[in-house]
């Protein structure tokens, strides 16, 4: 329904937006009336990540739930348990709530279930299940490549030939590298480690621009080219 009334009014369409938009109230305070009365004590972490993913929470409540998930993480070995709607959700809801370190430890994470396990076991592709029994390239647990662009290399297009780059680096990789080929040319991430501390090259194709914010915190507003920061 929230994309519906988006669509009506990118249209003009402003008595269907309307309709969508009541729509969209009902499902939302259904979905509160029905699972939110109280946060849920589980580490059942689908239970924990849709609603603050979706946006269906209060934002007060959003932030009990990103705890509890945390506990949850911490609890699981940092080993994931979300099925098919939830597993895109989980690394960018850690992260958006400051909790990097648990999604990079759940990344790296060799147990089952989890992505380097399917290393591990061979994978040179995402599977659909854990143990690699039916599809072998699959975009469920594939959907952790979201995570990997927009946060690890930071690459976020924020509007018509606008960029947001916004890496955050760990311990737990060496270094990172990636790029997208946009409509307006190709963005390029990287990070290391290095005897200085963090080296980052970012790349920012023609006719555009871009904010690059580094993990402490500075921002370079920057027109297209090459660049490459150091940070201690």
């Amino acid at each position: 329904m929230r994309c519906m009334k988006e669509i009506s009014l990118e249209m003009g369409e402003s008595d269907e937006a309307s309709k969508y938009a009541k729509y969209e109230e009902g499902a939302v305070n259904a979905y509160r009336y029905l699972y939110l009365k109280e946060i849920p004590d589980t580490d059942r972490q689908a239970k924990l990540v849709r609603p603050i993913a979706l946006d269906m929470a209060q934002e007060g409540q959003k932030k009990l739930l990103a705890e509890r998930l945390f506990k949850s993480v911490l609890n699981r070995n940092y080993r994931i348990a979300t099925g098919f709607l939830s597993t895109p959700f989980i690394l960018p809801v850690l992260s958006d709530y400051g909790r990097s370190d648990l999604a990079y430890k759940m990344l790296v994470n060799e147990e089952a279930p989890g992505w380097m396990h399917e290393v591990v076991k061979g994978a040179t592709t995402v599977w659909e299940d854990w143990e690699g029994t039916v599809s072998r390239n699959h975009y469920s647990p594939g959907a952790v490549s979201d995570w990997l662009y927009k946060y690890v290399l930071g690459i976020k297009i924020i509007s018509e030939r606008k960029f947001f780059i916004s890496p955050k680096p760990s311990e737990d990789l060496e270094y990172a590298q990636g790029h997208i080929d946009t409509i307006y040319g190709r963005v390029s991430s990287r990070w290391n480690h290095c005897e200085e501390g963090l080296k980052f090259e970012i790349e920012i194709p023609a006719n555009t621009s871009a904010d690059i914010e580094l993990p402490n915190g500075k921002i370079e507003h920057v027109d297209c080219g090459k660049y490459i920061f150091l940070q201690k």
